[in-house]
């Protein structure tokens, strides 16, 4: 049994996942992740998830919108308040649907992600980019300490220079640009959990990393892209919220501005450098 569509056939493809999602046909779905179709799944549900989205918005401010013309008399209460009831009807099998839609689709996002090789390129170029932070740190401190490069240090970093590795951007760059990329990324996210960090702990030494999520995810929220959130959640690997704030931990770390300690149930910070917290948050 095949599907009764073809890979390019982005149309067909809604209306069959559609009614699959609603079927919920164990054997629709074997189909859809098939390698042949997979790819063309993985678009479609994507394509319903950003249609979801604009829906949302779009009735959001149709809601604001309402309020505003029943607090200026253009409409009645009541009027208001059996569209404000019929919306919330309509947002909650909006919401179901979503959900469906979700579920499904990291099933599908990491049948295609293992069928494009994502995740070993993924886990390949953020090898490249740790040596080649490591490469660019130790430039950074052969030229600051004031001594004469050798001509070992030379050739790696002459290399560091002309390397480049695969980017969903781009194509191609340079690991130098990789990690130049990287490392303004994480400064700015660092300056986040730095300002977080100092008013989490007040006149502490130390702050429980819990205290810590709920103002992280709330200060980050703007910056997450609904398509990197799905990518994320493709993974299974999470909430990416919580994952960058781990990340941008070990960040802070590095430059030896906190350190964590205790067990992963009970993780704390131990502000190491308040003065280079203070700095980096933009306080001093």
């Amino acid at each position: 049994m095949t599907l009764p569509y073809d890979p390019d056939d982005d149309q067909a493809a809604d209306r069959y996942i559609n009614a699959a999602l609603r079927s919920r046909d164990a054997e629709a779905w074997r189909l859809l992740a098939t390698e042949t179709h997979v790819e063309q799944t993985d678009r479609v549900l994507r394509a319903m998830l950003d249609r979801i989205a604009v829906a949302r918005t779009h009735r959001t401010a149709e809601r604001a919108a309402a309020r505003v013309r029943a607090r200026e008399g253009d409409i009645s209460q009541a009027e208001y308040e059996r569209d404000a009831a019929e919306d919330a009807n309509r947002a909650t099998k909006a919401a179901h649907f979503e959900t469906l839609v979700r579920e499904h689709h990291r099933l599908i996002a990491a049948a295609a992600r293992r069928l494009r090789g994502d995740d070993v390129r993924d886990e390949l170029t953020d090898l490249v980019v740790a040596l080649g932070s490591a490469v660019d740190a130790h430039r950074t401190a052969v030229l600051a300490s004031g001594a004469e490069p050798t001509p070992a240090d030379e050739a790696l970093w002459e290399r560091l220079a002309t390397l480049d590795a695969p980017d969903a951007v781009d194509g191609r760059v340079t690991v130098a640009e990789l990690v130049r990329r990287r490392a303004a990324k994480q400064d700015d996210l660092g300056r986040v959990l730095a300002a977080i960090v100092l008013d989490a702990a007040g006149e502490a030494a130390s702050v429980p990393r819990a205290a810590l999520l709920t103002p992280w995810k709330k200060a980050i929220a703007p910056t997450l892209a609904a398509a990197e959130k799905t990518e994320f959640a493709a993974k299974g690997k999470g909430s990416l919220a919580t994952e960058k704030l781990r990340k941008t931990m070990g960040h802070l770390e590095r430059k030896g501005l906190v350190k964590r300690a205790g067990t992963a149930d009970d993780q704390r910070l131990d502000l190491l450098d308040r003065p280079g917290l203070e700095e980096l948050a933009g306080r001093r």
